[in-house]
């Protein structure tokens, strides 16, 4: 009796085990691959189980930042308790031999990925064809099934064409004239303009203590109260610190526990862990996700705080797929402490900047926050990409940056604060708001006022009347200054003048003055 095909080809699974093991070696010996072996494998591909494991523990140390070669792995996989299951050191050695080690791994993880979604295909087919020999159920039903089953396997064994970007976009909206603009719809001033960019990337810094936190959490009780969710991923603070504020500010303990999400990362969390957590953000589909603490984030996941490619790692790993949930991603940064030499940009590379996708404010601290105090910072704008913020800002003044918002937190008791987010109103004599010609006349105006008092001063020490030139010898300051001074003393009648020798003027105070 002749042996059927279809049973030989049910005793040998599809596997490739050369793919498997060029994958990692390549991974161990050109570890610039290792990014885009992630974009195609999460593990669980592989055939073999030493495969995944080793291949895991590879992710593990290169999130870590710790380099990826035999030694490390094989200590690694020492700690974890796993080296006696894949074989000992020399099976480890063997799986990074240079032999095997291609240039580009992600030709062979493509195999790989293939290789694990024919054999879902077979176990559904295999299913399939034992649920028809039963004669189970309907024969409708069940092909529906098989179709359903096949669809997800081969979906999501597919290249992520549309998912990655590269792919052609239809123009069809902005060329007919239907396409409308993002705009800022999460958080809200108190005028209810909005503050920041569904599904983009914005951003918040400012120096230590500019209220960074008091924004982001005004915004998260913004988006609770208005039965949306909120994540707050905190890499600086505590739960009870970030929640007793959100209480503080007038959040209702139940609206907190039901919409409010708190995340306190405790360590590197793997490409495939992490890729679970956005996974798990998306399915509560929040409005706004927080990441308090850029520079301590990027730390806790192994990378250059003023390395330009780490940053835009950071912004590809975690921000970016943050933000594809929908959710405007808010990181909260901080600033060089100089001023003068700020300019737009968070402490680190200008990629911080370029990052951004949404809008990216400055945070400007005036007066200090604190408890039982008035606490004051002003909202600027350092970027808006979409462009819809910026028309609802004054112009900066001195300040090249829009003044889009000033940030008032008031501590009134122990258990309350009023916390505004309240929209830009120019006031002439705003020091903050004057243009740099404003400000230089504010400057010689407050200079001649103090020039007064000291003419003031020396005539009601002297027994007879001075001249211009006597007050100009007894005044300290620019001569202009004094000159200006004197005259608007006089207008005002507050000093009175007379005739001298050689027809000099002469400067007294009024006679009621001086009685």
């Amino acid at each position: 009796m002749m042996r059927d095909p279809a049973d030989e080809q049910d005793q040998a699974p599809a596997y490739d085990a050369d793919a498997e093991h060029a994958v990692i070696a390549g991974m161990i010996h050109h570890r610039g691959e290792i990014p885009n072996v992630i974009a195609i494998l999460t593990g669980a591909e592989f055939y073999r189980p030493v495969h995944e494991t080793v291949y895991q523990a590879i992710l593990d140390l290169n999130a870590a930042g710790e380099p990826v070669d035999p030694i490390t792995l094989t200590d690694a996989l020492r700690k974890s308790g796993d080296l006696t299951r894949v074989g000992g050191p020399v099976a480890v050695s063997q799986l990074a031999d240079i032999s095997h080690a291609v240039a580009h791994p992600a030709d062979y993880a493509r195999i790989v990925a293939d290789m694990a979604a024919r054999r879902k295909i077979t176990q559904a087919l295999n299913q399939a064809a034992y649920r028809v020999r039963s004669g189970n159920g309907e024969l409708v039903d069940l092909l529906a099934e098989v179709t359903t089953e096949l669809g997800n396997i081969t979906t999501s064994a597919a290249p992520a064409v549309g998912v990655s970007g590269w792919d052609f976009t239809d123009l069809t909206s902005v060329l007919d004239g239907t396409h409308k603009p993002v705009t800022a719809t999460v958080g809200a001033r108190d005028d209810g303009v909005g503050l920041f960019y569904p599904g983009r990337v914005n951003g918040v810094q400012g120096e230590s203590e500019a209220g960074k936190s008091w924004l982001a959490l005004i915004a998260a009780l913004t988006e609770i109260n208005r039965g949306n969710h909120v994540v707050y991923i905190d890499f600086e603070d505590s739960e009870d610190g970030v929640v007793g504020r959100l209480l503080l500010i007038g959040a209702l303990p139940e609206t907190v526990r039901t919409h409010f999400h708190y995340v306190r990362p405790g360590g590197a969390i793997p490409p495939a862990a992490l890729a679970l957590f956005v996974t798990k953000v998306g399915e509560v589909q929040p409005t706004l996700v927080v990441v308090d603490g850029v520079t301590e984030a990027m730390s806790l996941m192994g990378l250059e705080l003023k390395d330009n490619t780490e940053i835009a790692k950071f912004g590809r790993t975690l921000l970016r797929p943050l933000a594809d949930t929908g959710a405007a991603v808010v990181p909260l940064d901080h600033v060089v402490k100089n001023s003068e030499g700020r300019g737009r940009y968070a402490l680190g590379g200008v990629h911080k900047l370029n990052a951004v996708d949404g809008v990216q404010y400055m945070l400007e601290a005036i007066k200090p926050f604190g408890v039982n105090t008035e606490g004051r910072s002003r909202l600027r704008i350092a970027k808006d990409r979409p462009a819809q913020v910026r028309k609802h800002a004054l112009p900066g003044g001195r300040n090249p940056l829009h003044w889009y918002a000033d940030l008032v937190v008031k501590s009134e008791t122990d258990t309350f604060a009023d916390a505004h987010i309240y929209p830009p109103i120019q006031h002439p004599d705003d020091p903050a708001e004057q243009t740099e010609e404003q400000q230089k006349e504010a400057k010689k105006l407050a200079e001649i006022e103090e020039c007064k008092g000291k003419i003031l001063a020396v005539l009601g020490k002297v027994t007879e009347p001075l001249s211009q030139t006597g007050i100009e010898d007894r005044v300290q300051g620019r001569a202009s200054t004094v000159r200006r001074a004197l005259v608007a003393l006089v207008d005002d009648g507050r000093l009175v003048t007379s005739m001298g020798p050689r027809r000099a003027t002469l400067h007294a105070l009024p006679a009621e003055v001086t009685a």
